[in-house]
């Protein structure tokens, strides 16, 4: 298999089917198959002999209870070095964060025959399917709110150690289980940079073009952690709105769009959404990232205090838009 060197990966360590138990396939696509596991539960061959072998064996024994997602690698999708060096390089960031917001990377196997990738398992599906999902409670502009302090808590903390995500956007946004209220994930790290805290390292057009920043567009342009911001701000507007603020039937009229900065609101839904949302909307769709917050700052701002965002559940025009939009997304 191709070689590939992640560093999170213990020689020592007994192999995938010692310590793992395949129950079922969840997915399928071009760079493998995922399915549903659980660890499997250890055999001691004595008692334990303190109480704290005891409660670390309690401790293994409910871990083993919990459903994992194991992704097995195609080996033609590692035919490239691009594609290794893009898998190296999530990896190793997967295996230095640690944040509620991330989805957590248990371990990584690698031998002959296959690469399998063992992370914490996402129940919920992506947060607009999770939103527009028949039986759900109706979400409201108080849920988004809600939703947006979780992200940008998990940009803050990533921009402060060195990490631009540069792939934000609802397709990466994961609902740990059915209910909104247990919290969100951010996954994808296949386009993740890791560099100095601040800095302006990166250049090139990275990432999915409705999202994008303006300054991702210019060629020989640098940009920063900012551009995780602009992304975040257009996930926002797709939350309250159900369709993107920059938007054309030719990519090179969004792109002209995205650099001029100019944005409408659906005039029939722009009355359901407060002032405060839309002012939110505007502080991190300024095309000139100097002007854009930290996400620090950012979470600072009256639209994500307490009680100042609408409590009402959307009405059936609203949640029709968002039902709209993730059907075609």
């Amino acid at each position: 298999m191709t070689g590939i060197t992640i560093g999170l990966q213990d020689k020592k360590q007994p192999s995938f089917e010692e310590q793992y138990e395949l129950l079922y396939q969840i997915g399928e696509g071009k760079t493998g198959q995922v399915f549903v596991a659980k660890r499997k539960t250890p055999h001691y061959r004595s008692r334990a002999k303190t109480l704290a072998e005891e409660q670390h064996r309690e401790r293994e024994e409910q871990e083993c209870n919990k459903e994992l997602a194991v992704k097995f690698v195609r080996q033609e999708y590692l035919s490239t070095p691009n594609r290794v060096e893009a898998l190296q390089s999530e990896l190793s960031i997967l295996g230095r964060v640690k944040h509620p917001g991330i989805l957590r990377l248990r371990q990584v196997f690698q031998d002959d025959d296959k690469f399998a990738i063992v992370t914490d398992r996402a129940t919920g599906g992506e947060i607009m399917n999770a939103v527009c999902r028949p039986g759900a409670p109706r979400i409201r502009e108080c849920d988004v709110a809600d939703l947006v302090t979780q992200l940008l808590d998990v940009l803050a903390y990533l921009h402060l150690n060195g990490i631009t995500h540069r792939d934000v956007k609802v397709e990466n946004i994961l609902c740990k289980t059915q209910d909104l209220r247990d919290g969100i994930l951010l996954i994808d790290f296949g386009l993740a940079n890791m560099g100095t805290v601040g800095g302006m390292e990166m250049s090139g057009m990275n990432g999915t073009p409705h999202y994008m920043a303006p300054e991702m567009f210019h060629k020989h342009n640098h940009y920063g952690c900012s551009i995780d911001l602009w992304s975040l701000g257009v996930v926002t507007y797709v939350l309250l709105f159900g369709q993107f603020p920059f938007d054309a039937r030719f990519m090179s009229q969004v792109e002209d769009k995205i650099l001029k900065g100019e944005f409408e609101y659906p005039k029939e839904l722009e009355p359901l959404v407060s002032h405060q949302a839309k002012k939110f909307i505007e502080y991190l769709l300024v095309p000139n990232p100097r002007e854009r917050p930290p996400a620090a700052m950012a979470l600072q701002h009256p639209w994500l205090q307490t009680d100042t965002s609408a409590s009402t559940p959307f009405t059936d025009e609203h949640m029709a838009a968002l039902t709209s939009f993730s059907e075609v997304s």
